[in-house]
């Protein structure tokens, strides 16, 4: 959970970028390794065992992912962070002490739930375990936005069959892989020229794209631009993004 400034998350699953208020919860296996800016503050927990265990009998299983928290959830994140018995090296000394801060994240991962439940099966484990499945590879997806992705790639990364995956994944995301992968390679676009550093140019070619001229309209259809509007203008309105008050998460 980043609380102040920005880190950069490298990971097996790619390079994520966290701004103020946004979180990411990785698979066990991720080894993940955070660079936080000069004043950024990022808060993490790495599980030994099942955090399941520790929510106790009948929770909703966590599932890898990124999201973002309103202000309210920063300071009871906060709160239950500063609550926690850490020992000298790092650990939580008694598991139920992290029960509260686990119900949190849980909380957080209710759009994330909800998407689960259109995932085909007979019982919530076979669906909660093909969800676990698809968000390792939409993860993927999001840590690499400058890659081509296809379904094969993106079927692999998930375990399953490609034209099951394919199916599956526009079931519960309603959108195809490919068009899923076209929508974060334009969102990685619009953070890259939020923080002005470069220019057209050389983000249309890490982003993907052959020159600025096929990044351009691909932009404008994407930001529902009309033909008067410019495009800097809308890029520099989104320069902070407005964090959802706790009516807009319910």
């Amino acid at each position: 959970m980043q609380l102040l400034g920005t880190s950069t998350v490298q990971c097996r699953e790619g390079s994520f970028r966290l701004g103020r208020g946004e979180w990411i919860l990785l698979d066990h296996r991720s080894d993940p390794h955070v660079q936080t800016d000069r004043l950024g503050i990022c808060m993490g927990l790495h599980f030994s065992a099942d955090p399941i265990a520790a929510l106790g009998e009948g929770a909703n299983p966590l599932y890898a992912g990124r999201g973002r928290m309103c202000r309210d959830d920063m300071q009871i994140a906060l709160r239950l962070w500063r609550r926690l018995d850490v020992v000298p090296d790092g650990r939580v000394t008694v598991r139920n002490d992290l029960r509260p801060l686990l119900l949190l994240m849980a909380d957080l991962q209710r759009d994330i739930v909800t998407q689960a439940h259109r995932c085909p099966g007979r019982s919530l484990e076979q669906r909660a375990g093909l969800m676990a499945r698809l968000q390792v590879s939409r993860l993927h997806l999001e840590g690499h936005p400058q890659l081509d992705h296809g379904v094969d790639d993106l079927a692999s990364v998930a375990g399953l069959p490609a034209r099951y995956f394919s199916r599956v994944f526009q079931a519960v995301y309603g959108l195809s892989p490919l068009s899923f992968a076209g929508r974060v390679r334009l969102d990685h676009a619009v953070r890259l020229l939020r923080e002005g550093t470069m220019t057209l140019d050389q983000v249309a070619v890490i982003c993907g794209f052959k020159h600025r001229g096929t990044l351009v309209p691909a932009l404008r259809a994407h930001l529902g631009l009309g033909r008067m509007e410019m495009l800097e203008d809308r890029i520099r309105s989104l320069v902070s993004p407005r964090y959802p008050s706790p009516r807009d998460r319910c």
